[in-house]
């Protein structure tokens, strides 16, 4: 029964030999499509993040006032918001 296995293993040697090599062309394929994908990724954000900025520079040059306006508001709700919850903490505390 040993000299059947040994048989049968010496017989596979060949393939066992190249099974390191197939590893690593697996994972080399594996990691390129990764880098591949997170790179197209990156610069589709980076096409959109372009985009958003272009468009919000021309709504506050085309609207100025409304631009204003809304950073005021979101200041005083932020402000606000931020002086509630340190309020809340002093009275806990």
């Amino acid at each position: 029964m040993k000299t059947t296995a040994i048989r049968q293993i010496q017989g596979h040697s060949n393939d066992v030999a190249r099974l390191p090599v197939k590893v690593v062309e697996e994972l080399r394929r594996t990691v390129d499509s990764a880098y591949a994908d997170v790179s197209r990724g990156m610069k589709r954000a980076k096409h959109t993040a372009t985009d958003v900025i272009y468009d919000s520079r021309h709504q506050i040059k085309s609207h100025p006032l409304t631009a204003v306006g809304s950073a005021a508001l979101a200041g005083i709700a932020l402000g606000f918001t931020l002086g509630w919850l340190a309020g809340s903490k002093h009275r806990r505390g």
